[in-house]
């Protein structure tokens, strides 16, 4: 009796366990996700900021034929460094996400063969009783589980996955909206960050 108990709560603990690491598997790679995510959009609005306070410098300075050029150096310079920062975090959220979807399929495999298993005993022991039934319908239970976990798994990437062009087209016209600096020292850690300035370069006075 008691190693029957044993044998059943087994059974029933392997399938929670699964349940368990698949859930979590799913809420550790939504979270990284999430967080590149945000990172990339946060990049993106700083390099509007310091596109847009080059653009007003060029305004100002740009009867200073070296003082325009050189702002035309950071300017080109700034776009390939932002692009290149930018496409890493994309780069990294499909590896995410690719890496997130073969350990969700391996966890859902590894439940199919338990779903089998279980099913298996049922029907050799009991035959098609209402116990096989009852097993079926709670098996199946666990996948509503699983295919939601996919499905929000792929609603978070799909735009990257399957519309990547028109999103870097949106993301070029966005450029073109008109942004302000609010502080002189954002406006320094914008220069720092996509192109960097000499002391004196750029702000309209000659050595």
């Amino acid at each position: 009796m008691e190693e029957a108990i044993w044998i059943k709560f087994l059974n029933e603990g392997v399938s929670l366990l699964l349940l368990i690491g698949l859930g979590w598997i799913l809420y550790q790679g939504v979270k990284k996700n999430h967080i590149l995510l945000s990172e990339r959009e946060e990049t993106f609005r700083r390099y509007l900021l310091f596109r847009e306070d080059l653009k007003v410098r060029m305004k100002l300075y740009g009867e200073d034929e070296g003082t325009y050029r050189e702002l035309l150096r950071n300017l080109s310079e700034g776009w390939k460094n932002f692009k290149r920062t930018y496409d890493q975090y994309l780069e990294t959220l499909l590896k995410n996400v690719t890496r997130t979807n073969r350990f969700l399929q391996l966890l859902t495999l590894a439940l199919i063969l338990n779903s089998f298993r279980l099913l298996f005993e049922s029907y050799y022991f009991f035959g098609l009783s209402s116990r096989f039934f009852y097993l079926l319908t709670r098996e199946l239970s666990n996948y509503v589980i699983v295919a939601l976990g996919f499905f929000l798994l792929k609603e978070q990437s799909y735009r990257f996955f399957s519309m990547k062009g028109e999103v870097d087209k949106m993301d070029r016209e966005i450029l073109f909206y008109s942004n302000h600096l609010s502080e002189m020292g954002e406006k320094r850690a914008l220069y720092d960050e996509f192109s960097p300035l000499e002391k004196g370069e750029g702000d309209g006075k000659k050595d």
